[in-house]
């Protein structure tokens, strides 16, 4: 069985699988190293706005485009449970899609889509610590969307993430922007270093990213007019 709708995706080095999910339906999939078949699935919640995951010390998060996350966590026989973590306590109209795991705070770190408080001129961050605080009200860091524009190749729409992760060797996080086909690089404060285009031919709807610990990246491309695909580029040093 494969998958139409991946709407993120993230690398267990743990259990060496990948762990996925689509937009609606409130499952995750787990997928076969080599093959990319589901091996197995979990129905977590029921249907709802549901945009990316990520996964700390061995327990994935998901997250909401309205900023709620759900943790999925297993009991001593290994039986699965869903529990509410937290929602980014922010007024106004508020679009998420991104969320990654930064080590070096210990925190997830959700990227604003489109947030009231950045005007269309930043984009900001949000870190949410799974194991102590919760999520804090003031952004961690933020985009400016200037410096972006500045740094493409060619003039695009705004640069909106639709996913996000941190490079393990490099150390940066690299940001996809799925309606303007762009990958940011960006030093882990959000400083952008770098703008590359995507080719619409590869990345018809790329909605997740997520690295290996050798280096080697993942984009995965929602179905838009077949199965969902997920492409892998080599990391050479």
């Amino acid at each position: 069985m494969r998958i139409k709708e991946i709407s993120g995706i993230v690398w267990d080095s743990r259990k060496d699988e990948f762990i996925t999910h689509n937009d609606e339906s409130g499952k995750i999939f787990y997928l076969d190293k080599e093959s990319k078949l589901i091996k197995r699935e979990f129905h977590f919640a029921g249907k709802g706005d549901y945009e990316d995951i990520a996964i700390v010390n061995g327990v994935p998060y998901i997250l909401k485009s309205d900023g709620e996350i759900t943790k999925i966590i297993a009991d001593s026989t290994g039986k699965q449970f869903a529990v509410e973590a937290g929602k980014i306590p922010l007024s106004g109209a508020n679009d998420f899609e991104s969320m990654y795991y930064d080590s070096s705070r210990s925190a997830l770190i959700v990227l604003c889509k489109n947030c009231k408080i950045d005007d269309k001129k930043t984009i900001s961050a949000f870190a949410f610590y799974p194991d102590s605080i919760g999520f804090v009200d003031k952004p961690v860091f933020t985009i400016d969307l200037a410096k972006v524009a500045e740094l493409s190749p060619r003039a695009t729409t705004r640069l909106e993430p639709s996913a996000a992760a941190v490079h393990p060797k490099l150390h940066k996080v690299f940001i996809v922007s799925s309606g303007s086909n762009q990958l940011l690089i960006a030093d882990l404060d959000g400083n952008p270093e770098a703008v590359f285009m995507l080719a619409k031919k590869l990345f018809p709807q790329p909605e997740g990213i997520t690295f290996k610990n050798n280096g080697d990246m993942y984009i995965s491309n929602e179905g838009v007019s077949g199965k969902g695909t997920l492409l892998r580029f080599i990391y050479t040093p």
